[in-house]
This record gives C-alpha cells, structure tokens and sequence, in this order.
C-alpha cells in the first residue's frame, strides 16, 4: 500500500493527464465541487476546488508547521503561486496551482503532476498517512476510484456507538469536514450543554457555540479574571465568552475556516465537552439539519458518523 495512493492519483488517461487532474475537472463539476487530499485533523494537505471554469490547487500546512524555505523553492519551480487564496476570503496567504478544466492534456498534465509531487515529495506525506475526502455544497461526495483512502467513519470499521473522546474528535473531524453549506451539527449534554456547528453558506467557514448553563451575561468571564476553573479551563483550550442574545451566553471560537480542513477545532470541542464535566461522548445526543429554502433532506447520517444518538430538534 505504500505506493498505492499516489499511483492511483498519478494514473494517467489516454492524453497522458494524471487522474487527480480529473477529480473536480469533469464538464459538468458544480462550484465548490472540492477533493481534500492529506493527513486528518490539522495535518498537511491540498484541496481542489472547482471555480466556474477553473481547478484551485491550495496547500495548506501542518498547524503551526510553516513551510520550509527549501520547500517554498520547490513548490516556486513548480509554478505555484504564493498570494491571495482566490476561494476563501482570508487574510494569510496561501500556495496555490490554478488550470481551467479544459485546458489541453499538457496543462491539465503538468498541474496534476505537480499537485502530487507537492503531497509527496514537497510536503513529505507517506501516502498510508493520507485520507482523501470529497464534497460539494450538499455535503460529502462519493470518490469511487479513490474510495480505499477515504476514511468516512462508518466505511473503516468504527463502532456504531462512539465510547472514547478520541474516537469523537477524529469522527468530528470528519464531519466538519465534509458538512454541507448552511448546516447544523448540535451535540447536548446532559445537563442542557451545547455545543453547536453551524457552516456558512460559501460552505468555506463554521460558526461555533457553547451554551454553558453557568455563564452569567451579567458577569462574563475574562482571560485576565476567570474566575471558575470551568471557565479557566475554556480559556486554556481557545474558547472565548461572548453575549449572544439580550440575557444570554455562549461560548465561542468565532468562525474558524473549514475549507482546507477542520484543523483543531475538533479537539477543541472535546476538549471544550470535557471541561464541562460530560463523563463520556455516551452522555451526547446530536441533532442535524439545512437551513435556508429549498434545501435537500438534512443530513440524517450524522449521527451514525459520529456514533451518538440522535437527539430531538
């Protein structure tokens, strides 16, 4: 299997074009149509997305792992480019490798080439350490040339009930990878705790919550004053206190970006469900649905993905 993954993305067609240049580079592709290829949670990858009548190559690195200057050489000889990210509205700037879908074989050849001599040779990924992931605005897709390095959590042998924190952070990981545009993931407590996803309608972003039954809007917590170690706690793990409604709190990251990976914010929910005292992920229940008009049926396999019952709207 060493080898498996790259000869599979590197497997040519009768013009010679690698296969990952075809993933999101059919005709007939919708918009963000995007194929996140790399490690899990905040490892290194690229994401291809489909843009009108172009095909996004974007790199993004290990958290707090910047690119090596050597790296940054290489990746510039390959004609990537380092700037502006043309499919998240984001201030960093990113690496990224453009080509319209139409373009001939030796362009379409060249970039797929690339994008894996990035994944293997330049971002130093070994391919049994790398999962790829498809989805489009109505949440995960189906890669079936590719469906042996996905790693949906009901297709790799997860139990049906998730018992082990752990376990929940890589199954979330998933989820929040892979949600549709405008939906909801809220996971509850048995004592009225919340924690809730909600992704933005590009789909590139994730709202986060945490309704914490003792944050008192008349007396929130800060960094420099805590005050409970429930609430140093949350301070510790990145979660910050925030009025959201006349009377009420929660608890928030803000609205981190998913795009290119959910990164740490599944830890930071586990962590975050552990710091309120839920004993064990047995103690969730999890809801999920669209918003918005004329959307399709919410997305009812979220519970089994994350092994948790499925709780009321």
């Amino acid at each position: 299997m060493e080898h498996a993954l790259w000869d599979a993305l590197s497997r040519p067609d009768h013009g010679g074009v690698p296969y990952i240049a075809h993933l999101v580079g059919d005709e007939g592709e919708p918009d963000n149509t995007r194929v996140r290829i790399g490690a899990p949670e905040a490892g290194p990858s690229v994401t291809l997305t489909r843009l009108d009548r172009f095909v996004v190559a974007e790199i993004r690195p290990a958290d707090g792992q910047p690119l090596t200057e050597h790296q940054k050489r290489r990746l510039t000889a390959a004609e990537w480019h380092h700037g502006r990210s043309s499919v998240m509205p984001v201030p960093e700037r990113v690496w990224s490798l453009s080509w319209r879908w139409f373009d001939d074989a030796s362009v379409r050849g060249a970039r797929g080439r690339a994008v894996v001599e990035a994944l293997r040779d330049v971002l130093g990924l070994p391919s049994d350490d790398v999962v790829v992931r498809g989805t489009d605005d109505d949440g995960p897709t189906e890669l079936y040339s590719l469906r042996e390095f996905g790693d949906r959590p009901s297709t790799v042998g997860a139990p049906p009930e998730c018992t082990e924190w752990d376990d929940l952070q890589h199954r979330l990981d998933w989820v929040l990878t892979t949600l549709a545009t405008d939906a909801a993931v809220v996971m509850e407590g048995p004592d009225r705790e919340v924690v809730q996803f909600m992704t933005s309608r590009h789909g590139g972003s994730v709202n986060t919550s945490l309704f914490d039954p003792e944050l008192d809007t008349a007396k929130l917590p800060d960094a420099s004053n805590p005050g409970s170690q429930r609430a140093r706690r949350m301070f510790a793990i990145g979660w910050r206190p925030q009025e959201c409604a006349p009377g009420m709190a929660e608890w928030t990251l803000g609205e981190p970006v998913v795009h290119w990976g959910a990164a740490t914010v599944p830890a930071q929910a586990v962590a975050a469900a552990r710091a309120l005292d839920i004993p064990s992920p047995t103690a969730l229940t999890v809801h999920a649905f669209r918003n918005g008009r004329g959307r399709p049926t919410d997305p009812a396999y979220v519970p089994t993905e994350l092994g948790l019952r499925e709780g009321a709207p």
